[in-house]
């Protein structure tokens, strides 16, 4: 059986089903005289009190007494708050269930061209079987699980998609991710650092407070799981192994230009990387941060302001963005580039083989249309990786 349960707060489906009625039910009872054509608006489930819990888990024991013990349920689900997936954990364990796969399907089209950006464009599909584990676990135990699950999820999803033209953009692999996690939060008769009992009546604070103090146990397993996605979420042209080398705070300036260059603009999908990266300073970074037109600094915005020190100002990208600025400041002078980061930054020498790989990531920039604010830094950048990668002593 498949079914798609209630998205906590975010959609009343009694409401939905009133709206399509107001056409339909006269069309249903000539057509079908024996059917109801009621919302049944009275029996819906609704997120918006502590009965939400009770209610869904008493509806999946129910479903889950009623299938055989080799049976299972398929969920389809979205949702990108956190809490909620932590939520959808609880119930699935209560009622005795369990994760055991978890599926990502592009589900939204472009070919309408409503909608613009990182949206979601994918469904999670998670198999329920009925839980028969007796394994019990503190949650420091299983976190490495937890990370082991969500590479391999991450992987396959990679491994699937079309290179050319991919069907999931970040959004869809971070919800793959709560996923996994779920795999194994749900595998256990018993995890010692959770109160089932108390996360299922507590009120729901963390959509009131946004606080990572807020959130519960099983939450913080999510979110962390989240983190753990976004360290796999690579740029094509970057280099994995160099990648691993990079602070937060460049891991999250080099995804916000793979935003940029897959024209999205929205300011939420900055605000979420930066959750996601764990980076609170990251508002200088935006060179422009209106709702729908964000967008990263360019070398040149960032001119000599903010270099040195600690944070993203003592980076080795920051001296890279300082090196291109020199190098377009007067009339193209490459080489003041490259004085600037013989000189400047520590060691190197050893550091030039990811000086170029930055260099690199930006010369791809040149010759994409919604780049070109972008375009003297990536013709210097190219000429300033030829210097750097044949300097000699």
């Amino acid at each position: 059986m498949a079914h798609r349960p209630p998205y906590a707060d975010a959609i009343n489906y009694h409401e939905l089903s009133e709206f399509f009625l107001a056409w339909d039910k006269k069309l249903l009872k000539r057509a079908f005289p024996d059917w109801y054509a009621d919302s049944k608006r009275v029996l819906a489930v609704r997120g918006t009190d502590e009965s939400f819990n009770s209610s869904m888990i008493e509806i999946y024991k129910n479903l889950a007494v009623n299938m055989p013990d080799n049976g299972m349920q398929i969920i389809m689900f979205t949702h990108q708050d956190v809490s909620v997936w932590a939520d959808l954990r609880n119930i699935v364990w209560a009622a005795g269930l369990q994760v055991t796969a978890a599926w990502t399907i592009a589900t939204e089209t472009e070919s309408g061209g409503l909608k613009e950006g990182n949206y979601v464009k994918g469904t999670v599909l998670l198999v329920l079987r009925k839980r028969k584990s007796e394994k019990t676990a503190f949650l420091d135990e299983i976190m490495p699980e937890v990370e082991d699950e969500v590479k391999t999820q991450i992987r396959s999803m990679h491994c699937l998609d079309d290179k050319e033209e991919p069907n999931f953009t970040d959004a869809d692999y971070i919800l793959a991710a709560y996923a996994a996690s779920l795999k194994v939060l749900t595998s256990y008769k018993k995890i010692e650092d959770i109160d089932v009992t108390y996360e299922l009546a507590r009120v729901k604070r963390v959509k009131r407070v946004k606080r990572s103090n807020e959130l519960s146990p099983v939450a913080q397993v999510i979110e962390c799981a989240k983190k753990i996605a976004y360290d796999q979420l690579i740029p094509g042209e970057f280099d994995a192994f160099l990648w691993k080398a990079l602070s937060s705070e460049e891991r999250l300036y080099i995804k916000g230009l793979e935003l940029e260059k897959n024209n999205i603009h929205q300011l939420s999908a900055y605000q979420e990387l930066a959750r996601g990266f764990g980076v609170n300073e990251y508002k200088e970074f935006m060179e422009n941060s209106k709702a729908n037109s964000a967008r990263f600094k360019t070398a040149k915005d960032w001119a000599g302001r903010n270099i040195g020190g600690d944070g993203f100002a003592g980076t080795l990208l920051r001296n890279v963005f300082m090196a291109l600025y020199l190098s377009i400041k007067d009339d193209d002078n490459v080489v003041a580039g490259k004085n600037w980061l013989k000189n400047e930054v520590i060691d190197y020498w050893n550091k030039r083989e990811l000086i170029c790989e930055f260099l690199g990531y930006i010369t791809t920039f040149e010759h994409i249309s919604n780049m070109n604010h972008w375009a003297k830094e990536a013709q210097a950048a190219m000429i300033l990786k030829e210097l750097v990668s044949n300097d000699g002593v």
